[in-house]
């Protein structure tokens, strides 16, 4: 085992939230430039150690036992990087690769700069960083089907209930048409095969595809200063949604995408505003309809502003907080825009889709 570092980028959802966490359904989602970074050093003890700041103030000892990767003193902060490092270890067991200890440094510049969360997807970003870490300590190659494969393999096991398309964002970069695999069938097959085995497996209703960005709009980020949880938001629409309702909003979400993916792909200014207003309105009818809040009165205060200017915008992910978007035309949109975001609390970012090859 050698030094390894690697960093995985953030995401936003651009269109498709809630409808992409069904199996086969679309969403478009980008990554952007604030990564999570890891570093790995063989370590000279018989435990390894764990630096991160956003997970503890202490420095973390971690030991191997009964084939599973606990601390000396548990942190359930450190749930995500523990299994990752767990099945990491266990996915280079099948390619005889056997490490010794070593020690990990983790730093985040997803989170504000009080350590709040921007809701760039944080959790899929260190899972990745940290697996392609590993992989290079022993100069294992590794596309990117199987690095989303083997990081998706982590979060299915914790029992995660987001789409997946934060580690699609991570592992691939740019622009994304994504839609989520059938996560029941990858927590059956892995009872019955090994890591390596599934990874190779075709997997149902995956589908990662890249598209060009688009140069007729620009992308703005507001950031309303209220972190919001993907998993718990997801957990209440499983228990609450209307069944009826919910089949109509997937097929207009998968249709309202379809649309948005055309349009970017043609670059037309029109079809992707057009497509993204439909988005906010087809998520807003959905959330009335299932009694939860999408859009706090930051995000609605967010989305008004930017009509007011002539641009288009909606929440990104999960809602209830978080970040908010809009696609402007021109320079003094975006300066109108920003300016009165401050004005009302909401924070604009400076973010910018990140392509890996680019």
């Amino acid at each position: 085992m050698k030094h390894a570092k690697a960093k995985a980028p953030g995401k936003l959802y651009i269109a498709g939230e809630y409808a992409v966490v069904t199996p086969g359904h679309p969403a478009v989602i980008i990554a952007v430039d604030r990564f999570i970074s890891v570093s790995l050093s063989p370590s000279k003890e018989y435990f390894g150690k764990i630096f991160s700041s956003s997970i503890s103030e202490n420095t973390l000892i971690w030991k191997r036992q009964n084939q599973q990767i606990i601390l000396e003193a548990p942190n359930k902060k450190a749930d995500i990087i523990l299994k990752t490092l767990e099945l990491t270890e266990h996915f280079l067991k099948e390619h005889n690769i056997l490490l010794p200890y070593y020690d990990i440094y983790i730093k985040s510049d997803l989170d504000s700069v009080d350590g709040i969360k921007y809701g760039l997807g944080s959790s899929g970003a260190v899972t990745v960083a940290t697996i392609h870490a590993l992989l290079k300590s022993v100069n294992l190659d590794s596309d990117n089907e199987k690095l989303f494969k083997l990081a998706a393999i982590v979060h299915v096991s914790l029992n995660k209930k987001g789409s997946l398309g934060d580690l699609a964002a991570a592992v691939y970069t740019g622009w994304l048409a994504y839609s989520s695999p059938d996560r029941e069938w990858v927590k059956h097959q892995w009872n019955r095969m090994g890591l390596s085995s599934l990874i190779d497996e075709a997997w149902p209703k995956l589908k990662i595809e890249s598209i060009k960005a688009p140069k007729s709009v620009e992308l703005l980020v507001g950031w309303t200063g209220h972190p919001a949880s993907t998993d718990s938001f997801v957990t209440s629409l499983e228990g609450d949604k209307d069944i009826i309702s919910y089949d109509r909003f997937l097929k207009d979400s998968t249709t309202c995408v379809s649309h948005l993916i055309k349009g970017i792909q043609s670059d037309s200014n029109k079809e992707i505003k057009k497509a993204i207003n439909n988005n906010r309105l087809l998520l807003l009818q959905m959330s009335r309809s299932n009694n939860f809040i999408l859009e706090t009165p930051k995000l609605t205060a967010l989305n008004q502003i930017a009509k007011k200017h002539g641009a288009v915008a909606k929440s990104s992910g999960a809602g209830g907080g978080d970040c908010g978007i809009a696609f402007v035309d021109t320079r003094f949109q975006k300066e109108g825009i920003y300016k009165d975001w401050r004005a009302n609390s909401i924070e604009p970012l400076s973010l910018n889709m990140y392509d890996k090859y680019n």
